[in-house]
């Protein structure tokens, strides 16, 4: 066994000697999973009895990464999954950085913001907005590593199955969003041209009173327009690829149609006070901005998850309270409220990690922040003693 590994077991055993996470709610009906620093095997299909047993197992074996099941079983340690007897399972929305735009190429801790303000828009828009769950029913933690998991225990959802979570995914996704789902048409007027007829289509904005995405859509088509009001043509074309062949003449046109004066109103209060779209110069130009509000629209709305986990109805998920094997963080878990002030360099260090210092010697030119330490620098830096097991374990260092 080598030193890091010597080192990040007697720390992570000290802590679940001195803090032992809480046995989750139906702790008899849950499955559990278990990762080891000195085993290259998963340990699976586990059960307790008693909440000291759970206890116990923590601190005796010393797990690197702890799981136990979204799902509620009969005999959750049966030996396959088809002699379990599933009962139902708890809903779980799980946001990572593998699943967020723009997260790669982020340093961890621009990282862990990133993924924190997606993880907080996915629970006030959907979670306690368009699904409406009450806050007793929902539990959402810091992962440990990168990201947040949400679970939804509401009796309601517990015995949906995987194709029913699957239509839940595709709402807070996005799925299949189309022109005429967000802004319904009617024909509006034939024309007669060279013996051809021509329908036209007037298009309606959502009203203030629609729910999901078309609500979403009535917000972000003022958005957009906002953005056609302060940015250059060569910034809309760099922002919506759908104009990269529109004239410059096209462009100056919905500027204008949306933004120049009509008496008391500009054309975009009129088009919002009255729900439509027809007060744009030509055709084309109402063409373009709807393509412009369905690009964003996705791209500001949707929920950015990692959709297996949702429709899995048996699913292994961190625990609550453990801690995580490549970063020593722990998985805690918090309210909406508290996830606003929440720093995971800062709040996810257990206080039974010892600050004795430790000498590191950093694999390249660091600069993080790990609760009240500020590493800095290459070469070997002596560090708290719960610094030097965050960046042993994330591989940005070894022990001197």
């Amino acid at each position: 066994m080598n030193r890091e590994i010597e080192f990040a077991m007697d720390l992570f055993r000290e802590y679940y000697r001195r803090s032992p996470p809480p046995a989750p709610a139906d702790l008899r009906q849950r499955e559990f999973g278990f990762m080891f620093f000195d085993r290259d095997f998963v340990r699976r299909h586990m059960g307790f009895l008693e909440e000291n047993d759970y206890r116990r197992f923590l601190v005796n074996q010393v797990p690197s990464h702890a799981y136990f099941s979204s799902a509620l079983y009969q005999r959750p340690s049966a030996p396959t999954m088809d002699l379990k007897g599933w009962t139902g399972a708890d809903l779980i929305f799980d946001l990572d950085a593998d699943h967020i735009r723009g997260a790669d190429g982020l340093s961890y801790q621009d990282m862990l913001i990133l993924v924190k303000k997606e993880a907080m828009a996915l629970v006030d828009r959907y979670i306690f907005g368009e699904f409406g769950f009450d806050d007793k029913y929902v539990k959402i933690s810091f992962s440990g590593g990168r990201g947040y998991h949400v679970h939804v225990r509401d009796p309601r959802v517990r015995t949906l199955g995987s194709h029913e979570r699957g239509e839940i995914i595709d709402f807070v996704s996005g799925t299949d969003l189309d022109l005429d789902s967000l802004f319904p048409s009617s024909a509006s007027m034939k024309k007669d041209f060279k013996e051809k007829v021509k329908v036209e289509r007037a298009f309606r904005i959502p009203r203030k009173d629609e729910g999901g995405w078309r609500r979403f859509g009535r917000g972000v088509m003022e958005k957009v327009a906002m953005e056609v009001g302060a940015m250059s043509n060569a910034g809309l074309r760099e922002r919506y690829p759908s104009l990269q062949t529109a004239k410059e003449a096209t462009l100056d046109d919905m500027r204008r149609s949306l933004h120049s004066r009509r008496g008391e109103s500009t054309g975009l209060d009129l088009m919002m006070r009255e729900d439509s779209l027809e007060y744009f110069t030509s055709d084309r130009v109402k063409e373009l901005f709807i393509q412009m509000v369905l690009q964003s629209l996705k791209e500001r709305m949707a929920g950015q998850i990692d959709e297996p986990v949702t429709r899995d109805i048996k699913r292994l998920i961190r625990l609550p309270g453990s801690l995580h094997g490549k970063t020593g963080l722990k998985v805690v878990t918090l309210s909406r409220d508290q996830m606003n002030d929440f720093d995971p360099l800062r709040d996810a260090v257990p206080d039974t990690y010892p600050d004795r210092p430790v000498k590191v010697r950093l694999k390249d030119n660091t600069s993080i922040r790990i609760r009240d330490c500020q590493v800095q620098g290459t070469g070997d830096v002596e560090v708290p003693a719960y610094a030097a097991l965050f960046l042993v374990l994330r591989r940005m260092g070894t022990l001197v």
